[in-house]
């Protein structure tokens, strides 16, 4: 089954420079590690495995960042899709704040990587607002201040009299440096053209069957090439039927309009946004002050996307855009995608080796997919040196999912 993850004019692949294109597969290969998908989930894992000056090859059936990275918005945060209330029957209080912490290490771990690199994809930290002005969400909100400020997170509780923003906040949140963002794209690139020298690189290879176990896989691909492995680290993303029947998640779509660009930026800290309604939003500014606004989300459906729910999923982000922002006379949608979303039950990504099956995996599920893919890199790379990861418990894929 051909499913589609991708639809409309994503914004971050609309670059002058494209990732460079690399082979597909033509004869047999050993390595110790595979990397199976191409998109940021294996390029961060496969740049963590070049530094490691582990043995590694990666494979992608398509052609990098060019699937679900293509159509990411890039708001990189600590903070969870739920807040700490609704993640009691997963975690104690402090085992939330442990989350909330491992999320602005990884955020950490960006930045250090950004500046090894150089900033070609218009990286920057930011503070992060969640805000509701429903009844029900400003005592959710408020709850969740107290939750954070009482664990010692920098976090600032504003409300009607004390609201720094352009448009209404009865109650809000501000996580001071709690976010970050950057064009998921335009990072992948350079991860790539940093790591292409250390690693080889297949695109246009697909895997179509696995042999063996753990220590001794046997890959065959849709050119009947075959890899030899001691491991095999599954980074495909939503489509993981390669590889276990198992569900890891819930799948959902996910809207995207982006604005025409505006002589200044809408709100002056540039911080990332996030209403707690249902559907909820996200928002955040490119660097030439378009709004890019996300959600509306919708359960995934095999097979092909339904442009009129699509259509009406658009007109609906651009409404509430303008009752945000009244004061734009004509709002103009540039762009317009929508891509598969995928969420667990406790919110989590899943990283880390399967006693199931024997594969690892490192696949950014969730609000903070790309956040903790920095994470599960090291995860998996703690695993196979042997010592036991302190985060492998929250991110494991055996967990009970979704």
């Amino acid at each position: 089954m051909n499913d589609e993850y991708v639809k409309g004019e994503p914004y971050f692949c609309d670059v002058s420079e494209k990732i460079c294109s690399f082979p597909y597969l033509e004869h047999d290969i050993s390595c110790d590690n595979l990397i199976v998908g191409g998109g940021i989930d294996g390029a961060i894992t496969a740049y963590y495995f070049a530094e490691s000056g582990l043995d590694t090859a990666l494979i992608d059936k398509n052609r990098l960042g060019h699937m679900c990275t293509s159509c990411a918005t890039a708001l990189l945060e600590y903070q969870l899709d739920e807040h700490a209330a609704a993640l009691k029957k997963y975690f104690s209080p402090s085992e939330v704040l442990q989350v909330y912490r491992f999320g602005l290490d990884a955020l950490d771990m960006v930045e250090s990587v950004i500046k090894k690199l150089g900033n070609a994809c218009h990286f920057s930290r930011r503070d992060t607002l969640i805000f509701s002005n429903a009844l029900f969400g400003k005592w959710s909100v408020k709850k969740e201040y107290g939750f954070r400020k009482a664990g010692g997170l920098d976090v600032e509780c504003i409300d009607s009299g004390s609201n720094p923003f352009p448009f209404e906040v009865k109650s809000g949140i501000i996580a001071k440096n709690g976010g970050a963002e950057f064009n998921p794209y335009l990072f992948e690139k350079q991860l790539i053209e940093y790591i292409k020298s250390k690693i080889p690189i297949f695109e246009n290879t697909a895997l179509v069957k696995i042999e063996g176990g753990d220590g001794n896989f046997i890959v065959t691909t849709n050119y009947g090439v075959k890899i030899h492995c001691k491991h095999i680290i599954c980074c495909t993303g939503y489509d993981t039927r390669d590889f276990t029947a198992r569900e890891f998640c819930e799948k959902f779509i996910s809207f995207t309009i982006v604005s025409q660009c505006f002589d200044r930026p809408l709100w002056a800290s540039r911080a990332l946004l996030q209403d707690d309604g249902s559907p909820y939003h996200y928002m955040r500014l490119s660097p030439d002050n378009r709004l890019i606004i996300g959600g509306e989300d919708v359960a995934f459906k095999h097979g092909k996307f339904d442009v009129k729910v699509a259509d009406k999923k658009y007109a609906a982000l651009a409404e509430f855009a303008q009752s945000l922002f009244p004061s734009i006379e004509h709002f103009e949608i540039e762009k317009k995608f929508c891509g598969a979303f995928s969420a667990t039950g406790d919110n989590l990504s899943v990283a880390g080796q399967s006693r199931r099956d024997g594969f690892f995996y490192n696949l950014g599920y969730g609000a903070n997919g790309i956040v903790y893919s920095f994470l599960g890199a090291q995860i998996i790379l703690e695993q196979l040196s042997g010592k036991v990861s302190p985060l492998h418990r929250f991110f494991s894929p055996d967990r009970p999912l979704p």
